[in-house]
């Protein structure tokens, strides 16, 4: 029988907790954060019989900072949940939706006591170590040190030369792929590019060519000589032709609008404006079946330009209401059958009428004055014609 002092009793005792706190030891911050959750989990389920995630993310929180470690959010704390759960298998996890603002009901379970958790966990993560490094240690024997017996494999230069062949055929068929795209996207007037795309060029070479005859397209298009026109084709027209239909259109809707009432001044300055920004896609304007800009356009112009008729609707009851006040006032020293015509004739003569003229007296003593200067006048020549 073998006696152990308490000397060594004692020895052994931190012998065996040293190694099982190696087992414990967290190696990475996503283990220890894990470990942590267990010891918050088993805390909350000693103190509450019901408690919410957010009451489980202060606790957890909690102890990470004070294991100098940052804070998390909910979803982050949910997810490390989900992993417990489904991937380690240490927790059983009750969730349950009750409704629309009713909120939700929640529950963690510990499968085992919260050592023997913390021990699978950390068990889980070695495994997991030790399955990377083997991996990377078979990896670099496999690409190092590929050989059979004493003789090296090497590959055979028939199987170098079918990759090379399969590689560069891959690689032909993205080049073609890729050119098809762009000259798709240049939206050329003609099929001609088919025959560049045949040609064995390099790819950079092709993109070229075919940037030229894309430039040379649009300078065709916007040239204005009319024998350009191609034979038998009536559809392919000019851009001069075109911008003088479009000038044609743009003047019958003027036209249109002007015997609307609308204002021709304000209308020629804005339709300047829009021929200047269609003058180089006519076609915007001129196929009104296929595009809408003309009804836009038409739509805008009725916002925008007021009517003129409404603009001499106003000017008339100005005028009319002018006249009445100033007839009110003159009529008292003026006699009727005077006052009204010579109050027509100057009214019509005012370039501008305005009710500050009325109220500062302006009009009224203009007209008095008016007035009196022609019965002086009428006086002086019924004087000359009784002396004569």
């Amino acid at each position: 029988m073998i006696i152990i002092s308490n000397t060594n009793r004692s020895s052994i005792m931190k012998t065996i907790k040293a190694i099982k706190k190696l087992e414990t030891q967290c190696k990475n911050k996503y283990q220890h954060k894990l470990i942590v959750l267990i010891s918050t989990i088993d805390y909350a389920n000693h103190k509450y019989e019901k408690y919410t995630q957010s009451d489980l993310l202060y606790y957890f929180n909690g102890n990470l900072k004070r294991n100098g470690q940052k804070e998390t959010t909910i979803k982050t704390l949910q997810k490390y949940i989900y992993k417990l759960g489904k991937e380690f298998k240490v927790t059983n996890n009750y969730y349950q939706h009750l409704g629309i603002n009713m909120g939700t009901e929640v529950y963690y379970e510990l499968k085992y006591n919260k050592k023997e958790c913390h021990r699978l966990i950390n068990k889980n993560f070695k495994i997991k170590k030790e399955k990377r490094f083997q991996k990377r240690v078979n990896e670099h024997f496999k690409s190092k040190f590929n050989k059979e017996g004493s003789v090296e494999k090497a590959e055979s230069l028939y199987n170098k030369y079918n990759r090379n062949k399969k590689e560069e055929k891959c690689t032909n068929q993205i080049e073609d792929f890729q050119l098809k795209k762009y000259a798709n996207k240049c939206n050329f007037k003609t099929s001609f590019f088919y025959n560049l795309l045949k040609l064995n060029l390099e790819k950079e070479v092709k993109i070229e060519l075919l940037r030229k005859l894309k430039n040379a397209e649009n300078a065709i298009e916007r040239r204005s000589i009319g024998d350009i026109k191609k034979e038998g084709d009536k559809r392919c027209v000019t851009l001069k032709e075109k911008q003088e239909k479009l000038s044609l259109l743009l003047e019958n809707v003027i036209t249109e609008l002007k015997n609307e009432g609308y204002d021709s001044a304000d209308l020629e300055a804005k339709m300047g404006s829009i021929y200047e920004k269609y003058r180089n896609k006519p076609h915007f304007i001129i196929e009104e079946e296929r595009y809408g800009d003309l009804g836009v356009i038409v739509a805008n112009l009725k916002k925008t330009v007021k009517k003129t008729e409404n603009l001499k609707s106003q000017y008339d009851d100005l005028k009319n209401n002018i006249f009445s006040i100033l007839l009110d006032q003159l009529r008292q020293k003026v006699k009727i059958e005077i006052l009204i015509p010579k109050l027509k004739e100057y009214l019509t003569k005012q370039e501008k009428l305005e009710y500050k003229k009325v109220f500062n007296n302006q009009y009224y003593y203009e007209l008095l004055d008016l007035i009196e200067n022609q019965k002086e006048h009428l006086k002086h020549s019924e004087f000359k014609k009784a002396v004569t």
